[in-house]
């Protein structure tokens, strides 16, 4: 699948890595980002430092047409997002004039703590594409994303409309048979060098199949090519169902 768009998502929090906290973000974005044409092809969890943020926001920002980050962005000592973005592509956290009057409205007076979550890197865009009630900040192609998952979700179909790749087309065939047979003609699939990606997911004690097997393309006509080879190599009694997801 060359031709998609690629996504990096980056989550931010050593809640995550402590396993205090269970990351439902990551799972909702990927799913999210594959129906709209745009293929995921990395996801880290990183603590709450700097320069790691940095590092790692600026090589995804390189390699991915879109990059996202998940957390970090509140008003606590620990909330260094918006530090570590902007660290990594040079430029200084600046107060937002248009967040601050917001919060301003919300709060009245500011405590420092309630002023740091009008930061921003310097020269960031603020998106409000579905009338959120605080804007979502964008850097380049880094889109910066709270960690609260209800937030996030609100946020990310506020501007979901931004977020459009080439069709992705799948198949997933449910096989009553070993993974170890189908092995060798699922090789043969990849073998074509087609674009059509293959992915294999054994199941254990169902009943009902062992294996479900994906088939992915951006081009239908390669996708069917494979599917029919695929089926065409294995008996018939032994072909569950096949769902076609278009």
């Amino acid at each position: 699948m060359d031709s998609a768009q690629t996504a990096g998502i980056i989550i931010v929090g050593d809640e995550i890595l402590t396993g205090m906290i269970q990351d439902t973000n990551t799972h909702f974005m990927t799913g999210e980002l594959w129906s709209r044409g745009i293929v995921v092809r990395r996801v880290s969890v990183i603590p709450d430092i700097i320069d790691e943020i940095a590092r790692e926001v600026r090589d995804f920002s390189l390699k991915y047409n879109f990059v996202f980050t998940s957390g970090g962005i509140g008003p606590t000592h620990d909330d260094v997002t918006i530090e570590g973005v902007s660290l990594a592509f040079g430029v200084r956290p600046v107060v937002s004039d248009m967040l601050k009057r917001m919060l301003e409205h919300k709060y009245k007076i500011l405590t420092p703590a309630q002023l740091k979550m009008a930061e921003v890197p310097e020269g960031a865009e603020l998106l409000d594409d579905g009338g959120m009630i605080f804007p979502l900040v964008k850097f380049r192609n880094v889109f910066i994303f709270p960690g609260i998952p209800e937030l996030l979700r609100k946020k990310f179909h506020a501007i979901e409309g931004r977020f459009i790749g080439p069709k992705i087309f799948l198949r997933k065939i449910y096989f009553d048979e070993s993974e170890s047979i189908l092995a060798p003609h699922l090789s043969e699939i990849v073998g074509l060098k087609n674009g059509v990606k293959v992915g294999s997911y054994p199941v254990v004690d169902n009943p009902e199949y062992k294996v479900m097997v994906t088939l992915e393309s951006t081009d239908n006509e390669a996708l069917d090519v494979s599917v029919q080879l695929l089926l065409g190599k294995v008996p018939g009694e032994k072909i569950v169902r096949v769902i076609s997801s278009d």
